[in-house]
């Protein structure tokens, strides 16, 4: 699999660069999903595939925004972002990014991937003129399915960030380049629409589909992936629809969602530069970030046997955990020494540690509280311990899987790894007080909220996300609040205070959208509130 990883990713970066060898001929490509060229489908979805995770999981979206609005790492220094006052440029170059993709640089690499490659996998497989060509990288439909599922996946990333967003006009290249902003409720009954289209279109028995990282063409995996990801829609609008939440979670259940950690969407990466996990790359030569003590501490309370899993012990010393404290200014931050902290663990800043597109261990989550709360047949204690487990057995496997004698800047020692979580110490916490399904459904829904956002680590938006809806875990530290740590207390003042003194709800759009599609910017205001972060989004409420 490795090997042919390797070439899928060189070939692909060849081939799109000798079809869009200047910018201006790849602008052409990228703005245009509706005038197809002849690159093959295959290399589109391997390049869709490795950017947008890439793009979602490297050190300014994930690093800088989901982990530390999630509060599962800290700043080192440089602390804005994590006192909520995000760079302007990162805003306004990711927006391009998840919609369009990168464009080639002056150095001639190629980094693509945007929807906009999944629209014209769509096309290519759709056109009469060039979908005998397509054929070549698997069934046309099977094609189709896996790049709408990947849509479905991203736009709702998207409008659980921003709310209102462009979906019914994006994607339509130079035909509409000022498209109109939804709203989130009909986006996301569209996503529930799409998702469970794209499922039924999977023809299994028709063959595999070329050019898939996640997982190499097995089309039974992805309806799987459709169906976890219909059930991840489902619950995230429970709250603002929970008629249409219980039924979309029956129907995927009745088709079949993901079974075991087997069935994890996950993306690996291998080992060498460019093709490496960007946190690994960008570790070896900066030290910004530190497992916070928010997260350190709430591990901790419970005795969490994932806790070498999630970061590494100090330098000084690999058994003691101390978390890095959160939200700093950056004077406080740069005055205390790294080496007396838990930095981000082997097993996640490995070359070639995973990253996750949905894993097995939410599905049961989400099982356990539609039991509790949208009445799910089943029985949610055993829905939640499953959940657990999953999540211990998929970090023991990550563990096994992780390379060792690798470079951290940080001079954390890459041959230590924790040995695996036995089954007999998934049931001693489970069974634990601070753990144990018990108590009425509200302390339910606390202590299944409280495992998943353990278990998503270090999926941090998804993290953000749920906490937004559910309010738990209730130990994120709040704009004035006072902090104690290690070497004394200090306050928690955001650079932008949100206005109800809470961790945002939302972010706050692109300022190139005021100036490039600034009449619907403008309407989507209008119509959700104030740009700001205090502005509750549909799903929330």
């Amino acid at each position: 699999m490795k090997n042919i990883y390797k070439k899928l990713i060189g070939i692909s970066f060849i081939v799109l660069f000798l079809f869009g060898g200047c910018t201006k001929d790849f602008d052409e490509m990228n703005i245009s999903p509706n005038q197809p060229t002849d690159v093959p489908p295959q290399y589109l979805l391997t390049s869709a595939e490795k950017n947008l995770i890439a793009f979602m999981w490297d050190e300014w979206w994930n690093g800088r925004f989901g982990n530390l609005y999630s509060q599962y790492w800290s700043q080192t220094s440089y602390t804005d972002e994590s006192r909520y006052s995000p760079r302007d440029g990162v805003l306004n170059n990711y927006w391009i990014y998840f919609y369009a993709g990168r464009d080639a640089v002056p150095t001639g690499a190629l980094n693509g991937g945007g929807m906009e490659d999944l629209q014209r996998i769509i096309k290519l497989n759709s056109d009469e003129e060039t979908k005998v060509m397509a054929s070549a990288s698997g069934p046309n439909i099977n094609q189709i399915a896996a790049a709408r599922i990947l849509k479905v996946w991203m736009f709702q990333i998207l409008t659980d960030i921003w709310g209102y967003i462009p979906y019914s006009e994006a994607l339509l290249g130079v035909e509409n380049s000022s498209p109109a902003y939804d709203s989130q409720e009909s986006i996301y009954s569209a996503l529930i629409t799409e998702i469970t289209d794209a499922q039924a279109q999977i023809d299994v028995g028709a063959g595999a589909i070329l050019g898939d990282i996640i997982y190499g063409g097995d089309m039974a995996k992805w309806k799987k992936f459709a169906n976890s990801l219909k059930m991840r829609i489902a619950i995230r609008m429970s709250k603002a629809n929970p008629t249409g939440a219980a039924a979309a979670i029956n129907e995927a259940l009745a088709a079949g969602p993901f079974t075991s950690i087997d069935d994890n969407a996950a993306f690996t990466f291998l080992d060498g530069v460019p093709s490496n996990n960007p946190l690994n790359e960008n570790q070896k030569i900066r030290q910004d970030f530190g497992v916070s003590q928010t997260l350190i501490d709430f591990l901790a309370l419970k005795i969490d046997p994932r806790m070498p899993f999630y970061a590494n012990g100090t330098v000084s010393d690999p058994n003691v955990f101390t978390g890095f404290p959160y939200g700093m200014d950056n004077g406080e931050a740069t005055a205390l020494s790294t080496t007396d902290y838990s930095m981000p663990s082997n097993i996640v800043y490995a070359p070639t540690a995973p990253a996750f597109f949905m894993l097995y261990d939410e599905v049961e989550f989400i099982k356990a509280e539609a039991c509790v709360t949208l009445g799910l047949n089943g029985i949610a204690k055993d829905f939640y311990e499953a959940g657990i487990k999953a999540s211990m057995n998929y970090w023991n496997q990550l563990k096994d899987n992780t390379p060792t004698g690798w470079y951290r800047i940080d001079n954390g020692n890459t041959n230590v790894l924790p040995a695996s979580i036995t089954d007999a110490e998934m049931d001693a916490y489970i069974a634990s007080a601070e753990v144990a399904f018990t108590g009425d459904d509200e302390n339910q829904k606390r202590l299944i909220a409280e495992q998943k956002y353990i278990a998503l680590y270090p999926s941090g938006l998804q993290a953000w996300f749920e906490y937004n809806r559910t309010g738990y875990p209730a130990i994120l530290v709040q704009p004035g609040q006072t902090v104690t740590y290690g070497g004394g207390t200090y306050t928690f003042s955001p650079l932008i205070v949100p206005a109800d003194n809470k961790t945002p709800h939302r972010m706050y759009y692109p300022s190139e959208e005021q100036d490039l599609n600034g009449a619907n910017r403008a309407a989507a205001v209008v119509a959700q509130g104030a740009d700001v972060f205090s502005t509750q989004l549909w799903y929330q409420k």
